[in-house]
């Protein structure tokens, strides 16, 4: 099936959710970028379209929007729409014209080639120097997105990248034969093919292959913060793909973070379907259970002082909290006699930012 076929271009309940990350997530990271550069650029590495049939709106569009509303925040938003497929870029043409006149604050440029290719340009000629950036790689399948790339552009300062990671498309081929060279190239390494001998199967399958390429974003690209989403078909509780985020700022976590725990169900980091039991019905016992947090960070921390960002920092890859989560777990050992808080940064009761907590 081409990637224009139209098929591919029905605005499902996945791709709304999916969406619902990005812009949320570019109209926190504008602002906070906004503060220290006038001039920022987001990647749109498998553009598409531009809009869904019916007139949904693609992620060029969103991001277009976003860098418009946020505009007192930045001087420039440069966007770079690629898309390899030709009638998809005829069409990425005319709506991202057609927007332009809503955004005029946002630059764009329109790219008709490989999304490989137009990036190891701009790396070879830019390097270094390139303005803070937002990549979104999001392509149909798990082809022309070489680890090696991604690897690069996030040995740039400043740059984030946000994956996905087409987990349905990997298992569907996996042992189909002629991929070998192209799923070395996704995952940066052969481990994948050992994997494959084991003959796993189900869920243990699928997070050995996940955790196999975000231990690689994390050894090989050497990215601080990685974290997962997994959305699943809406028809099933079967993973369709992750969206896998990866920063070397702990802001850009913490906010992405707070994101995917609000848009999936209970503490599941997870978008499961609309007729899933556990979204529906269940608590993820985990996420709310501040008593286990407690324990947590009352061993890991006994006997140190150190504020509350620091924290945070050091934990917030290692558990399923959130900010509120650890506000609370905090403030009740506090009350418990576990840890004394010399408030800085917030005032009477709260916590935040410099507060330093010594653990007893």
């Amino acid at each position: 099936m081409k990637d224009s076929d139209p098929e591919k271009w029905i605005y499902r309940e996945h791709t709304r959710v999916k969406h619902e990350i990005l812009e949320k997530y570019l109209r926190g990271w504008v602002p906070i970028l906004g503060k220290y550069h006038k001039r920022i650029c987001y990647f749109d590495g498998f553009a598409g379209r531009g809009e869904y049939e019916g007139g949904f709106p693609g992620s060029p569009v969103i991001a277009m929007q976003v860098g418009n509303d946020l505009r007192e925040y930045v001087e420039e938003m440069v966007c770079f729409f690629i898309e390899r497929d030709r009638d998809n870029f005829k069409n990425l043409e005319v709506v991202t014209e057609k927007e332009k006149k809503n955004c005029p604050h946002c630059k764009i440029h329109n790219i008709h080639a490989e999304f490989a290719a137009v990036i190891e340009g701009i790396i070879e000629n830019v390097g270094a120097k390139l303005a803070p950036s937002f990549f979104f790689v999001d392509p149909f399948g798990f082809k022309g997105v070489p680890f090696k790339l991604i690897k690069e552009i996030l040995s740039i300062s400043r740059t984030e990248v946000f994956i996905t990671f087409m987990y349905r498309d990997i298992a569907r081929f996996l042992r189909s034969d002629n991929v070998e060279e192209i799923f070395d190239e996704l995952f940066g390494t052969t481990i994948w093919r050992g994997i494959l001998k084991r003959n796993l199967a189900g869920l243990e399958r699928e997070h050995v292959l996940r955790d196999l390429y975000i231990t690689q974003l994390r050894e090989q690209a050497a990215v601080r913060f990685v974290f997962p989403f997994r959305v699943c078909m809406p028809e099933k509780s079967q993973t369709l793909y992750y969206l896998i985020h990866a920063t070397n700022n702990f802001k850009g976590l913490f906010l992405m973070k707070g994101i995917m725990y609000n848009q999936g169900a209970e503490g599941t980091f997870a978008y499961l379907g609309p007729g899933d039991f556990i979204a529906k019905h269940q608590t993820i016992l985990f996420a709310d259970d501040t008593p286990s947090l407690k324990k947590f960070l009352v061993q890991r921390f006994k006997g140190e002082t150190l504020s509350y960002e620091d924290i945070e920092e050091k934990t917030y890859l290692e558990t399923r909290f959130v900010d509120k989560h650890y506000r609370e777990a905090l403030k009740e050992l506090e009350k418990e006699g576990k840890l004394k808080i010399n408030r800085i940064s917030s005032k009477r009761s709260g916590l935040k930012g410099s507060d330093r907590i010594t653990f007893l």
